[in-house]
């Protein structure tokens, strides 16, 4: 688990434009999403230490964020600012301290992993806003960086360069290393990312678009207005979710401790990054699922086709106030 955030309240002035009261970041790719002056910059620059909260803590694994390295985070701005010099300058800045002859390779190796197709000799100034956001991009992963920040990376870029990132980034987030990135395509977000999280004037709010249900506890039950969920224990929410890796498709109802089993229908595959997101009408309400390329393609889905929804009591995540939002 990167990061842990601990009742961070933070601000400039007298303005607070973060509330945070608890927020684990694991590893993988995570979407920060929400409207303009939102939060997402602000929570972006905590977890690059560039600014440190008011109150509340940022854990690193574990540890005050402040006693960690900086340089196994790699922070990726939305305008990058790159220094004069070619593009191959700019990416061998960060191994300046670095010892040993290898660092024009090992900057060019970077420029090679990005998809960077230019000269590397080419001054800076005369970078599209795509390869300047590649090279920015380069200039991180010389460090060999553990988690990846990234704001706006798509805002501008060229179509091409887009598509690149979209394939690149959760290919990169594997084995324990992590990205994060705000953006304002939910559908981008959800299919990219493992997690989303959403947020509203500096709180956090349930994700408006996958697996969030408005209604009401009765018990260990969570009523919605047509379909009855069940917790692992009674508790006060207006909302639940669960995380589209939570569920379970199946082709016929499964011998298991899952407790919340619905039958439904497929109404449309996206294909991503060698996932597959498979949305699941069931009772006028609609589950959204992850699943590999392989599986999708074993159980035969296709659109219009009966499968089963499963999930445990324990993936539900509660909702009950702006500041609680469990991720």
């Amino acid at each position: 688990m990167p990061y842990r955030l601990e009742a961070v309240r933070h601000g400039y002035g007298e303005r607070t434009v973060l509330e945070i009261d608890r927020l684990e970041i694991a590893s993988g790719v995570t979407a920060l999403v929400g409207e303009n002056g939102a939060g997402k910059s602000t929570l972006l620059r905590l977890l690059a230490a560039i600014e440190t909260p008011r109150r509340g803590r940022v854990l690193f694994q574990g540890k005050p964020l402040i006693c960690v390295d900086r340089r196994r985070i790699g922070w990726v701005m939305q305008q990058p600012y790159l220094l004069r010099g070619s593009a191959l300058d700019n990416v061998m800045l960060g191994l300046r301290f670095r010892r040993g002859g290898d660092r024009r390779r090992r900057a060019l190796a970077a420029l090679e992993t990005v998809g960077f197709r230019a000269d590397p000799a080419r001054p800076a100034t005369m970078l599209s806003g795509g390869q300047r956001q590649q090279v920015a991009l380069a200039r991180c992963l010389v460090l060999e960086p553990e988690v990846l920040l990234l704001d706006e990376p798509f805002s501008h870029l060229d179509a091409a360069t887009q598509c690149w990132l979209e394939g690149w980034l959760p290919a990169w987030a594997v084995g324990g290393r992590a990205a994060v990135f705000s953006d304002h395509a939910p559908d981008r977000c959800r299919i990219l990312a493992r997690r989303v999280i959403a947020l509203s004037q500096g709180r956090l709010v349930p994700a408006p678009f996958a697996n969030v249900f408005r209604g009401r506890c009765e018990g260990n039950r969570f009523l919605t207005k047509r379909l009855t969920l069940w917790l692992p224990e009674p508790v006060t929410a207006t909302h639940v979710g669960v995380d589209p890796r939570d569920i379970v498709l199946s082709l016929q109802p499964l011998e298991s401790s899952m407790r919340n089993r619905f039958r439904g229908r497929v109404v449309a595959l996206a294909e991503a990054g060698g996932e597959v997101r498979v949305t699941v009408a069931v009772s006028g309400e609609r589950f959204e699922a992850v699943v590999t390329l392989a599986s999708c393609r074993e159980m035969g889905l296709t659109p219009g086709q009966p499968v089963w929804v499963n999930f445990k009591a324990t993936a539900l995540h509660v909702y009950g106030g702006p500041s609680n939002f469990s991720q």
